[in-house]
């Protein structure tokens, strides 16, 4: 796990994608004063969210054999197309860096819908891509501030933000996201 090979590569790729860079640096960013604020291990922190969309530019195909590499076929049942991204880049995390810690790899996989019982490094990842400061949306804004002093909370405001946007767009929110919000309603929610 080399930090410096991690972040060339990120950058390579996204070189002709200043926005998916940009993006990419405000999750690392923003990782990190949560790495610090919680006690996580700020390098787990920064590779996670360096890689976390580091597929993006690939095809389907391309998705579906690095996932079916390190995954059940059912997550490419469950989880629609542009979700894939987040198993296929902890697949490639794996793969093309090196890296085995499961907790690394887990926070990469679920950084889009999240899951119950996430770890604090991927509750990190999660609110971290929800709340970078180049995203522009009301919501994101909102859930930012309480992000520092309430991650459970955060995470739950986040989802269900994102689970009540993509049904008013008719978008397949996979199972894992609704009982992910139920947990965080129950950790976070009620406060």
């Amino acid at each position: 796990m080399n930090l410096g090979r991690v972040r060339a590569d990120v950058e390579d790729t996204f070189a002709g994608n200043a926005e998916r860079l940009r993006h990419t640096q405000g999750v690392l960013a923003t990782a990190l004063q949560l790495a610090r604020k919680h006690r996580v291990s700020p390098l787990r922190a920064a590779l996670a969210a360096l890689l976390h969309d580091r597929t993006k530019p690939l095809s389907p195909k391309q998705h579906a054999a690095l996932i079916r590499r390190h995954y059940p076929e059912e997550v490419l049942r469950e989880y629609a197309e542009p979700l894939h991204h987040a198993f296929s880049a902890a697949a490639y995390a794996k793969e093309q860096h090196g890296i085995e810690d499961p907790e690394i790899l887990r926070a990469i996989a679920s950084h889009v819908v999240g899951r119950p019982g996430m770890s604090v490094l991927e509750r990190i990842l999660f609110i971290s891509d929800y709340i970078e400061p180049n995203r522009p949306y009301e919501a994101c804004r909102k859930v930012r501030p309480v992000a520092f002093e309430d991650l459970d909370l955060a995470v739950f405001l986040a989802m269900d933000n994102s689970i009540t946007h993509f049904e008013a767009q008719g978008g397949h929110i996979p199972e894992t996201a609704y009982l992910a919000r139920d947990y965080y309603a129950k950790k976070g929610g009620n406060r």
